[in-house]
């Protein structure tokens, strides 16, 4: 077969029909996975680690069984996302080595590098017979293959690449790595021109010339990064990109270049101008000061995690997800801190619980150590009024939320003091349910403006009236169900109704 197919599905499709037959596992295992040689001398140099694990494991998978043919398994195997698994190999279709059927569920078909059933386009010989020779004397130690020669007569019909244009970027890249430089290096360096808008000698002369003016800020960034070697293709690219498109000057990039931590590398490099042009930040000046907040930021995060006891082994999403929205909220540092220990003596060991927490003192306006410890001595202090409450009805228990809510309900919407309320607690010593019991008392009293423990006892001492005879002492009222429904749906709105 001249094409082999990977499809990444988890089942079998709507409509496929499994083989009656196939290979066990053991089978598998002793048999071969076959790289083509051309893969091995044309294409492997110029793939980074990541690809060469992509595309051997997924030639392994063209003869696994279609259970065990998924994008879950190869991803949980190499240890990559999908979104990589995507990119590797729309790569490979650029380079003719696969073809992409469908992109979401990816389905990928491995292409025989020999083309047996894709015979190349035939070209004239005498059309290119000068291109030929001089493309031919760049590469005076080996001789150019045919298929090499119809690549890249397919990429200049395709990109309206002048040769001569082409040449010259072909002397370019042989400068750049050597008479042992491939033609996939060669017309990837070309397509990143062409989609610079280079298609002529002259375009390629004005881009060689600012490669040429940039060399003594090259010489500065690489001084900045502690490299001695000099400069690839790709960093020049990327200096280019930095200077031209994001217009960071060069005094910005070495700061930018000097402030990256161990590793450093043009990589590593981009990633941090990419921050910072994400960021609107362009000067050497706010570059520092923004170091040094990132700094500040992550101090302020390793003390919260050691507080409230968790581990992250980096910190980027601890500061952007939580450090950093929470200090925007106007949090001290040694707020933040205090709230991670009370979370985590509280039994909150998250920092999406802590998060809970922070908004609901921000609701409080209660952003200092101060504020806040003051406002958990008054929670204490209230906790302890409660505990007192619930002593006097005959019951020993921890204080709940509940709890909390009817305290708040009795004194701050009904108005009545602790003796009040302790008062009532004693009547209602013994009661099954002594709290749904004060409720009920309270409530009566605050129907009949009980405001002091005196009032309070003389009803208590008042004889109940019989049931025997007892005469409604109120009016009975009717209602429709629209007027229920209308007041039943402005409920939020009774406490601002006076009884």
């Amino acid at each position: 077969m001249n094409a082999r197919t990977v499809s990444y599905f988890g089942t079998a499709r709507n409509g496929d029909k499994m083989g009656f037959a196939r290979f066990s596992s053991d089978f598998l295992m002793e048999t071969f996975t076959l790289v083509d040689n051309l893969f091995i001398n044309e294409h492997l140099p110029y793939c980074d680690e990541k690809q060469i694990k992509i595309y051997l494991y997924g030639l392994y998978m063209c003869g696994l069984p279609q259970k065990d043919n998924s994008l879950e398994n190869m991803c949980s195997v190499l240890g990559v996302s999908e979104s990589e698994l995507a990119a590797a190999y729309r790569d490979f279709e650029d380079a003719g080595l696969c073809r992409v059927l469908n992109e979401n569920p990816l389905e990928v078909t491995y292409l025989s590098l020999k083309r047996a059933m894709q015979p190349p386009k035939k070209y004239k010989s005498e059309k290119w017979h000068d291109f030929n020779r001089e493309l031919q004397a760049l590469f005076p130690e080996r001789m150019l293959t045919p298929n090499e020669y119809n690549e890249y007569y397919s990429f200049l019909d395709a990109n309206k690449l002048e040769r001569d244009a082409m040449l010259m970027i072909v002397q370019y890249c042989i400068n750049l790595k050597g008479q042992s430089v491939r033609y996939p290096y060669i017309l990837a360096v070309a397509k990143n021109w062409v989609a610079d808008g280079v298609r002529t000698v002259a375009d390629v002369e004005n881009k060689l010339s600012e490669y040429e003016a940039q060399t003594d800020d090259m010489r500065s960034v690489l001084s900045a990064l502690g490299r001695k070697t000099g400069a690839e293709l790709e960093e020049k690219q990327m200096l280019l990109k930095w200077t031209r498109s994001w217009g960071f000057g060069l005094p910005a990039i070495i700061t930018a270049a000097k402030s990256l931590k161990s590793g450093k590398s043009f990589k590593q490099l981009d990633r941090k101008l990419d921050e910072f042009y994400r960021s609107n930040i362009f000067t050497s000046e706010e570059m520092n000061d923004y170091n040094s907040y990132r700094e500040k930021m992550q101090e302020l995060a390793v003390r919260i995690n050691k507080n409230i006891g968790v581990f992250y082994e980096s910190l980027d999403h601890v500061i952007e997800v939580y450090t950093i929205p929470w200090s925007n909220k106007g949090f001290s540092d040694e707020a933040l801190v205090t709230v991670a220990h009370y979370c985590f003596v509280s039994g909150i060991r998250t920092l999406d619980g802590m998060n809970s927490v922070i908004n609901k003192f921000f609701a409080q306006g209660l952003l200092t150590v101060e504020a806040i410890d003051g406002f958990i001595a008054s929670q204490v202090e209230t906790d302890g009024r409660i505990k007192e409450i619930i002593a006097a009805t005959g019951r020993t228990r921890a204080v709940t939320q509940s709890d909390r809510d009817y305290y708040r309900t009795w004194t701050s919407s009904w108005g009545f003091d602790d003796a009040v309320i302790l008062c009532a607690a004693e009547a209602c010593a013994g009661k099954a349910y002594p709290t749904s019991a004060v409720n009920r008392l309270l409530s009566e009293w605050k129907s009949k403006n009980v405001t002091s423990v005196e009032e309070a006892k003389r009803l208590l001492s008042a004889p109940s009236p019989s049931s025997h005879g007892t005469a409604k002492n109120f009016t009975e009222r009717t209602y429709t169900d629209e007027q229920l429904q209308a007041v039943m749906t402005n409920i939020d709105n009774l406490g601002d109704i006076d009884v």
